[in-house]
C-alpha cells in the first residue's frame, strides 16, 4: 500500500433528505439553488448536529460521541435514568457525527488536528472570525478550558452550560460575561475534497472539492475547474470521460459542468428536487449519463436509459453513490448502510442489514460488471463478486474521513480519497495528493 496521510478531518454527507419520487427526465440549465438542500459545509453539519440536541438535559459527565447518556451524577435536571450532555460531550458528539474525529474525553486536543482560531480582541471581532461548526472554548485554555460549545452563527453558540439548563443557544457576548474566551478550533475546512475519478488506463486521477476546484495527478490533465466561481450548491462528485480527455462535475442541485471533451446533455439545474444529487455515472459510449439523488431517484440524459430507481420508496438509509455496469448498460446504487440496489445489473452482494462502524460514502465497479467495491468513511472496503479485496484503511486512525474511491482498470487495484485530499493506494500507483 502507498498512502499519503491526510491532515484535517472533514466529511460531506446529507442529512434528513425527504424520500419522495424522482423520475427520469431530460433537462437544461446549469446549477441554481436546490430545494431542501442539505447543509452546505461540514461546519454547517456540525452545527446542525448540535442543534438537533436542543432541549436535551444537562448531565454532568454524561454524553459522548454516540449521543446523550446519564453520567452517573444525581443532580437537579438529571436524575437516575435521564440522559444528557455536559459542555464537552456535546462538542464531542457534534464533531464526531459530522467528521469522525473523536475528541479526547479529558479536555485535551488531538495533536495536529484542526485549525486554531485565536482571540482577536473583542467578542464582536471574535465572532466575525468564526464559521458555523467551529468549536469554541472558554475559561482557561484550549487544552484546559472550563466551558465549550459549537458556534451556530450570528454570534450564537450551542452549549450545555450547567444544571437545569438543557442544550440551548447562548450568545458569545453573554458567555464572555462568565468566562474568558480562549479561542476556537475548526475541525473541518470550507472546501473538502468530495470525489475522485481515474483515467481508464490507470495512469492518473483527478480530485475535486466541494467548491469545484480540480487537481490532476499522474497522466491526468486539468481541463478546467469552478474554483473562484460562485456556486448555488456544492459539488458532489467528478466523473471522467472514457478517453480521459474530459470530465464532468455534478453539483448537489443537479447542475452539470462539462470540461474538455465531456459533452453536456442536460442537467437538473433550475428544477426543484426532493433530495440533493449525490453522484453521477456515464453510459458506456459516453453519449449520456445518469444522476442519482439521496432518495435513490434517477435522472437520465442523452442516450442514458432509465432502468428504474428507488424514488418514492422508503429507504433505511440515504443513497450516496452509483456505478454504471458497462457490460449490461444498467447501474447500481449504494446507500450509507452498504445496501445495493441493482437495475439491469447483477446483484452481487451488499452489507445492508449489517451494522457498520461508519457509513458508506461511495462505490466503484469493475469494467466488466462482474464485481464492485464500496467504501466507508473510516476507509473500510467491502468487495462483492469478482472484485478483489486488496486492503483498506479500516481500523487505522485517520485525520479525515474517506469520501470515495476509484478503480485502476489496468491493475485491478483501487484508490481511496479522504476529505483533506489524502490518497490511499491499494495495488494501484500513487501519483500524489492535495
Amino acid at each position: 500500500m502507498t498512502a499519503r496521510r491526510s491532515k484535517l478531518a472533514r466529511a460531506t454527507r446529507w442529512v434528513g433528505a425527504p424520500l419522495l419520487l424522482l423520475v427520469a427526465m431530460t433537462g437544461v440549465g446549469l446549477s441554481v439553488e436546490v430545494q431542501h438542500a442539505a447543509a452546505a459545509t461540514v461546519g454547517d453539519q456540525i452545527a446542525a448536529f448540535a442543534a438537533s440536541e436542543a432541549g436535551v438535559p444537562y448531565c454532568d459527565g454524561g454524553g459522548g460521541i454516540n449521543g446523550p447518556t446519564n453520567g452517573g451524577v444525581n443532580e437537579p435536571g438529571c436524575g437516575p435514568g435521564a440522559k444528557g450532555f455536559d459542555c464537552m460531550s456535546l462538542v464531542q458528539y457534534a464533531v464526531y457525527q459530522a467528521t469522525g474525529i473523536a475528541l479526547p474525553g479529558d479536555g485535551s486536543q488531538p495533536t495536529g488536528v484542526g485549525t486554531v482560531i485565536l482571540p482577536s480582541g473583542t467578542i464582536a471581532q471574535d465572532a466575525a472570525d468564526l464559521l458555523p461548526g467551529d468549536a469554541t472554548y472558554w475559561g482557561g485554555s484550549l487544552d484546559g478550558f472550563s466551558h465549550s460549545g459549537i458556534y451556530a452563527g450570528n454570534g450564537m453558540v450551542w452549549d450545555a452550560i450547567g444544571q437545569q439548563q438543557p442544550v440551548q443557544e447562548h450568545s458569545m457576548a453573554y458567555l464572555s460575561t462568565i468566562y474568558s474566551y480562549d479561542g476556537a478550533i475548526r475541525y473541518w475546512t470550507p472546501t473538502p475534497v468530495v470525489g475522485m475519478a481515474s483515467l481508464s488506463d490507470g495512469k492518473g486521477y483527478w480530485l475535486t472539492d466541494a467548491a469545484g476546484g480540480v487537481s490532476a495527478y499522474g497522466g491526468a490533465v486539468s481541463y478546467g475547474s469552478l474554483a473562484g466561481h460562485a456556486l448555488n450548491a456544492p459539488i458532489a462528485h467528478i466523473v471522467a470521460t472514457a478517453d480521459g480527455r474530459g470530465y464532468w462535475l455534478v453539483a448537489a442541485d443537479g447542475g452539470i459542468f462539462a470540461f474538455g471533451d465531456a459533452p453536456f446533455f442536460g442537467s437538473m439545474g433550475g428544477r426543484p428536487l426532493n433530495a440533493p444529487v449525490v453522484d453521477m455515472a456515464p453510459t458506456p459510449d459516453g453519449h449520456g449519463y445518469w444522476l442519482v439523488a439521496a432518495d435513490g431517484g434517477i435522472f437520465a440524459f442523452g442516450d442514458a436509459t432509465f432502468h428504474g430507481s428507488m424514488g418514492g420508496q422508503r429507504l433505511n438509509q440515504p443513497v450516496v453513490g452509483m456505478s454504471a455496469d458497462d457490460a449490461t448498460g444498467g447501474y447500481w446504487l449504494v446507500a450509507t448502510d452498504g445496501g445495493i440496489f441493482a437495475f439491469d445489473a447483477p446483484f452481487l452482494g451488499s452489507t445492508g442489514g449489517l451494522r457498520l462502524n461508519r457509513p458508506v460514502n461511495g462505490m466503484t465497479a469493475l469494467p466488466d460488471g462482474q464485481g464492485y467495491w464500496f467504501v466507508a468513511s473510516d476507509g473500510g472496503v467491502f468487495n462483492e463478486g469478482a472484485a478483489g479485496f486488496l486492503g483498506s484503511m479500516g481500523g487505522t486512525a485517520l485525520n479525515a474521513p474517506v469520501m470515495g474511491m476509484a478503480v485502476d482498470s489496468t491493475t485491478g487495484g483501487y484508490w481511496l480519497v479522504a476529505g483533506d485530499g489524502g490518497v490511499f493506494s491499494f495495488d494501484a500507483p500513487f501519483y500524489g495528493a492535495v
